[in-house]
């Protein structure tokens, strides 16, 4: 098949953007997106380009000093990223909807961290959250969002965009703009674009709101930290990032580099950009050490500033997907590639208590079990030493059947590691210590009670 003209290609997603109702600013971001890929562009870096960070461009959470006042915090708006359904566990609503702690579900722990961090202040701090319009009525419909920011007379929320999707041959846009599954969101990289589109980003600056935090939805360790805060306004940093060590569980999480072009600014770097001759280089724990966890923390004035001048150049990332059986491509960016576009940045390294993730219905066991636990600003953090591994089959995978297997949570405060094979009913209370895997290869549901036991450590258990 004969790949249309550009014009024809740009024409063409004009037209879908615009009937949409999407606004300029994205459509000319998305355009400059789609033409790299016209011009032959795959979202991979060029590996000579990547440099090692400087001594300096990191520093230790732990080391920054702590400030006797709120003045630093009381600049900061928080937001959290809430666009995603939870698909990969078969959810089909807003995933802050997951009951996380007993009844306590995504939602219910970030309300209570604000809430608590107003009380402890004395401050009235913004809570936002950057939906999809896939998530966006659950959210507002849930108790207590709507009127989080009322005393601020602000409202919850803004908006991420949707963008076409593209036929991977033609770069046309798929179908007729009319169903859901013709659009996909741009990745989070577009959370900049919507501040701006949505004028949030104005608004909180009127109001004196010079910083946000940013993180993703699904991290309850993700808090406001005083030290950091202050790190942030004394040194006058447009962007910083929070990264953390690496372990072997962590070797495709995005890490940060040094570009040895241009103006040699620290990047980020996804493991979707990395060329296949290098993803061993990449996943190399020796040289990146600390992989970004996603957690950032803006200058609302220098992203206002950098905006004006056009929408940000956010490294490319070219999604593959399947519609209808045929290949179609989504053209994404990760909100910390912003980092590139800015001169005062730094990454703070962080301890492990402060990435929190739930990207499986196996994070789901860990953050329900007694290895975690709400601290005093109800962070959902680590009591174990280490955070245990657990693998579960594909039983398990959809929440509906991960909640009917699990009527109860096994203590894996002393657990290395859990692996579950086959189904089984965890119907009394257990406890895992060390290495232990349950293997149910008869095809039938067995009880954990059937056991008879109340404990297991490094062993295999079968029926």
């Amino acid at each position: 098949m004969t790949r249309p003209s550009w014009e024809e290609i740009q024409s063409s997603i004009q037209e879908r953007m615009r009937s949409a109702s999407v606004h300029d600013i994205c459509i000319q971001d998305f355009l400059e997106k789609v033409g790299k890929v016209y011009e032959g562009a795959t979202g991979l870096v060029d590996w000579d380009t990547i440099g090692d960070l400087l001594p300096d461009d990191v520093v230790e959470m732990d080391a920054l000093p702590l400030p006797e006042n709120t003045e630093a915090i009381s600049k900061f708006a928080i937001i959290k990223l809430n666009g995603g359904l939870g698909t990969s566990m078969g959810l089909s609503q807003a995933k802050s909807l997951i009951r996380v702690r007993r009844d306590a579900t995504f939602f219910d722990i970030i309300l209570q961290q604000v809430h608590h961090l107003r009380e402890k202040t004395g401050l009235q701090i913004p809570l936002l959250f950057m939906n999809s319009f896939n998530t966006r009525e659950d959210t507002l419909n849930y108790p207590g969002i709507a009127g989080v920011n009322s005393a601020l007379e602000l409202g919850a929320d803004f908006l991420q965009n949707q963008v076409p999707r593209l036929d991977a041959e033609t770069l046309l846009p798929v179908g007729d703009g009319n169903h859901g599954s013709h659009w996909c969101p741009p990745g989070h990289g577009d959370i900049y674009n919507s501040l701006w589109i949505s004028g949030i980003l104005e608004t909180l600056l009127s109001r004196g709101f010079t910083h946000a935090f940013i993180s993703n939805g699904d991290n309850l360790g993700a808090v406001m930290h005083s030290g950091i805060a202050h790190h942030v306004i004394s040194e006058g940093l447009d962007f910083a990032m929070e990264v953390t060590p690496k372990t072997r569980a962590d070797i495709k999480g995005g890490v940060l580099y040094r570009s040895l072009t241009g103006q040699k600014r620290i990047e980020l770097l996804e493991t979707a950009q990395v060329p296949p001759d290098h993803k061993s280089d990449f996943e190399d724990i020796s040289r990146f050490q600390d992989f970004s966890i996603n957690n950032l923390w803006v200058s609302l004035e220098s992203l206002r500033d950098r905006l004006q001048k056009g929408p940000l150049s956010l490294s490319l990332i070219v999604n593959q997907k399947s519609y209808e059986d045929q290949p179609v491509l989504q053209l994404e960016s990760a909100m910390g590639a912003a980092v590139g576009q800015f001169d005062r940045t730094r990454m703070i390294r962080v301890p492990r208590k402060r990435f929190a993730p739930v990207k499986s219905c196996a994070d789901l066991l860990v953050r329900r079990s007694d290895a975690c636990e709400l601290d005093e600003n109800k962070a959902l953090v680590l009591r174990a030493t280490t955070e245990p591994v657990v693998q579960l089959d594909d039983n398990y995978k959809k929440i509906q059947d991960f909640e009917t297997y699990f009527p109860e949570i096994p203590s894996l405060l002393s657990a290395h590691s859990l692996t579950v094979e086959g189904p089984w009913l965890f119907d009394a209370q257990i406890r895992i210590q060390g290495d232990v895997r349950l293997m149910n290869r008869t095809g039938a549901q067995k009880r954990i009670s059937s056991l008879k036991r109340t404990g297991f450590k490094d062993e295999s258990v079968k029926p």
